[in-house]
């Protein structure tokens, strides 16, 4: 199962910064570097993408620079919920991570061997939950 979450408001945000700055800035320099980092910053997080295979769950921000998985039989529990906006991107919280570029529902992950539980965000938390949750009852 393959679920992509779209930040079409990371997006727009960079666009229009980036565009506010160009007007303010319009020396070729400050552009050209603005117009980099920008490209860069949507490159990176324009979307997250889970994938859920026998073995794993694994996440991926934008072009895939930004990566990570967690095994299936280390996944203690899973779990959909809902949280208070903490921005988007990747957050650090007491006693959790959450990776997001849009909304304020996600999965929860409890693994083995970490501190924190993680958060990893998307539009569908109880159908992906549901599915991570029918996978680790069939790992070995």
């Amino acid at each position: 199962m393959k679920r992509t979450q779209f930040g079409w408001v990371t997006v727009t945000i960079v666009l229009i910064v980036n565009s506010i700055v160009i007007f303010q800035f319009p020396h070729p320099t400050t552009f050209l570097l603005i117009s980099i980092i920008s490209l860069i910053t949507i490159l990176m997080f324009y979307k997250l993408t889970i994938t859920v295979s026998e073995k794993c769950v694994q996440y991926s921000f934008g072009i895939g620079l930004i990566k990570g998985s967690y095994k299936l039989n280390d996944i203690i529990s899973c779990k959909p919920i809902s949280y208070m906006p903490l921005g988007w991107g990747i957050r650090f919280r007491p006693g959790v991570i959450l990776y997001n570029v849009s909304g304020n529902k996600a999965i929860e992950l409890e693994v083995k061997n970490k501190k924190r539980k993680i958060w990893i965000g998307t539009n569908v938390p109880e159908e992906l939950a549901d599915y991570i949750n029918s996978q680790r009852s069939q790992v070995v």
